[in-house]
């Protein structure tokens, strides 16, 4: 009897789990597609004291709170090379110049940190 209660609870188990791996797998193919507009791939972070906190959702990574001048060189200048961004800096009023580190995301897009 009790091999048996054993066997059943595995079984539905190990079903249990193919069926998150069918569903993961239908959600992430109709989420790449819905993101099409750039604007919504662009994420600003703003670098401030309080960006080095404990907080895993708020952390900033610690090359990008203090970069060299040759990666903020090279974020504004992807910015000014980028029409995407530059809209997106605008309309958050934000200068180019403040513009510190470009990183992409695993989705594709970018996140701009910002001073």
């Amino acid at each position: 009897m009790r091999n048996a209660v054993t066997l059943a609870l595995a079984a539905a188990l190990s079903t249990a789990s193919l069926g998150g791996i069918a569903f993961a797998q239908t959600t992430s193919s109709t989420t790449a597609t819905a993101t099409s507009d750039m604007n919504d791939m662009i994420r600003i972070v703003r670098i401030s004291e309080n960006s080095d906190s404990d907080d895993a959702n708020n952390q900033v990574p610690e090359m990008f709170q203090s970069p060299t001048a040759e990666v903020t060189a090279e974020a504004q200048a992807e910015v000014r090379a980028t029409p995407a961004l530059m809209a997106e800096l605008q309309e958050n009023s934000i200068e180019v110049d403040n513009v510190l580190a470009i990183d992409t995301a695993a989705n594709g897009g970018k996140i701009v940190y910002v001073k």
